[in-house]
């Protein structure tokens, strides 16, 4: 990896033009900055995160009856999904870096300049051995940004189960007798679900700050990029769009699922007030509304307390990179 990323790196002092340098290898650089934050955290702090997947294996978190077995059944369904289709997305990227096999340039997939080994017609060998390298390298790094963003978006995923699981135990509290046997464990169960929520905001907090400050300028480096090789390198085009769906896909996972989040904390509080707290006793009445109050603020969560892990959040990095990329078509046709 340190070799693979100095190469990489390097490459910045060799490119000709600030555009050359902006759209052909800034874009990668910003990528694999992410990942290398992604896979430190991952090794620093593994201790933590297997007590957090442990805790989602714990018998609170677990469905109590067949209602909540379907609601538990369909939020990993949720997961899986998504998981699958990430997979399919990022593999298809990596794979399509082999169409610039069918160029006659001889031109390497990522980056030009590896170490001043000379490639091309003459030297078929170094050229294939170079392109293996950089294809393979690559993947692996995909696989390590893939292996991250997943078990961010399962811990979401596995707190929205649970909100669900609270919302169904609190809309079936009948009388003042339940609402005291159940109480307790109930509100124990959601300390700790939001005690996981603010560990994983700590966790993932330097690694998906990075991530939104980059993608922006990422997606609109590979729209412009796309754009400009629709006319030349139709094939190159195709490798380019799927990186930039792919970049797109790795940005949405955790808004769509810290979406989720705060949205079904929202649901929770309904579902304390859809229990028949007009058949309970004046003092459990006074209680449940205390417990109301208590969950005015609902679950969120944040990237260094600046980006949202929301769906609103998403739509504004894309509307700032759909901004770049027309300030940037619209300087070329300048030029043109």
């Amino acid at each position: 990896m340190v070799v693979y990323l100095f190469t990489l790196a390097f490459n910045m002092f060799v490119m000709q033009t600030f555009e050359q340098l902006v759209l052909y290898i800034m874009y990668i650089v910003f990528t694999e900055t992410v990942m290398l934050l992604k896979a430190l955290i991952t090794h620093y702090k593994f201790d933590q995160i297997c007590d957090l997947f442990q805790q989602t294996l714990d018998g609170d978190f677990k469905p109590m009856d067949m209602e909540e077995e379907k609601l538990h059944r369909k939020g990993i369904g949720e997961i899986n999904y998504y998981f699958y289709l990430y997979m399919m997305t990022t593999n298809l990227a990596i794979v399509s870096s082999v169409l610039y096999l069918l160029h006659e340039d001889y031109r390497l997939p990522y980056f030009p300049w590896m170490l001043g080994i000379t490639y091309g017609p003459t030297e078929r060998l170094n050229f294939g051995i170079m392109f293996a390298y950089q294809v393979i390298g690559m993947y692996f790094h995909m696989l390590i940004n893939v292996a991250t963003d997943v078990q961010l978006f399962y811990f979401l995923g596995m707190i929205s189960i649970q909100l669900d699981l609270l919302g169904k135990r609190f809309r079936m509290i009948r009388s003042s007798a339940q609402f005291r046997q159940s109480l307790v464990k109930l509100i124990n169960h959601y300390q700790k679900v939001q005690r996981m929520t603010h560990d994983i905001e700590h966790l993932y907090s330097p690694a998906f700050f990075a991530q939104f400050s980059a993608s922006g300028l990422v997606i609109c480096a590979t729209a412009y990029k796309t754009s400009s090789l629709f006319n030349v390198y139709e094939l190159s085009a195709i490798q380019n769009l799927l990186y930039m769906l792919s970049m797109m896909f790795q940005m949405f996972l955790p808004c769509r699922f810290g979406n989720e989040v705060t949205r079904k904390s929202h649901i929770l509080r309904t579902s304390i007030f859809s229990s028949q707290w007009y058949e309970m006793q004046q003092a459990d009445r006074k209680t449940l509304h205390m417990l109301l109050q208590r969950m005015n603020k609902p679950l969120t969560l944040k990237a260094y307390y600046f980006f949202n892990y929301n769906l609103q959040a998403y739509t504004t990095t894309l509307n700032m990179a759909y901004s770049v990329y027309a300030l940037l078509q619209r300087n070329a046709l300048k030029k043109s």
